[in-house]
């Protein structure tokens, strides 16, 4: 025989709130009664009685019938706590499936860890991007870059503390490059691409959890964005364009 306690982790799993559930198990075990008759019983205040007695008539747990003067309310059969069951877990597939619809959209506005991106104009980037590499000290690196471009806009001594922090850190890059070779340069494998695909003035660079994009065009602008899928997604692109690269000319 099921006993009355048995139901309570029931009902509060069907989302019923305590008082809803004092009041519907007396109900259910001392039938029909008034507003009073319950608040004695559930040692409730006359209040949190009504308004249990409001949700659970809601919910079609609950009915009342007028007695003389007096308003009586009772639990319904249980065949109608299972049927709101029923409703409860049609209705939860239905949230679960509304969950599963839009929850890429609530993890891009979900507070906490997220992609920090900085910005800088002019050569303050390289300063910043050098920086970063002597903190984080990565193993490796990939990039692609426009020569042409970045002889333009840096010279030799805006270069070298690039090459030396390289060297210092023993990062080993591997780079796909347009234009002609810097020859004073860190030891790295690098690849020329035709002249056809040269012109795209900018420079990307991943390293560690890092992405640093430098354009030449205009103004020098450059972002270093923090984020573990975007360098993941980036990998993937250098892997495959590494594994196309083998029949441009390479010097390591």
């Amino acid at each position: 025989m099921v006993r009355m306690k048995d139901l309570t982790p029931v009902l509060r799993s069907l989302g019923l709130m305590e008082s809803e559930i004092k009041t519907y198990l007396v109900a259910f075990e001392q039938g029909a009664g008034t507003v009073l008759d319950f608040t004695k019983l559930t040692r409730l205040s006359r209040q949190a009685t009504y308004v249990a007695i409001q949700g659970l008539t809601k919910r079609g747990l609950m009915s009342s019938v007028l007695h003389g003067k007096k308003r009586l309310y009772s639990a319904e059969h249980p065949d109608k706590l299972l049927a709101y069951a029923k409703r409860r877990e049609v209705e939860m597939k239905e949230r679960i499936h509304d969950l599963e619809r839009t929850l890429p959209e609530l993890e891009l506005q979900m507070g906490g860890e997220r992609p920090a991106v900085k910005y800088y104009e002019g050569k303050e980037g390289v300063r910043a991007v050098i920086a970063d590499i002597q903190m984080t000290k990565p193993s490796d690196a990939f990039e692609i870059a426009d020569l042409a471009a970045l002889r333009k806009v840096l010279n030799e001594q805006d270069l070298e503390p690039m090459r030396a922090t390289l060297k210092a850190v023993g990062t080993h890059v591997r780079g796909i490059y347009s234009g002609e070779p810097i020859t004073k340069t860190t030891p790295h494998e690098r690849y020329f691409i035709p002249e056809k695909y040269a012109g795209f003035k900018s420079v990307i660079t991943i390293y560690n959890n890092r992405t640093s994009i430098i354009t030449f065009e205009g103004k020098m602008h450059s972002i270093i964005i923090e984020n573990d899928a975007l360098v993941k997604c980036l990998r993937v692109l250098f892997d495959l364009a590494f594994r196309g690269a083998f029949d441009f000319p390479k010097k390591s």
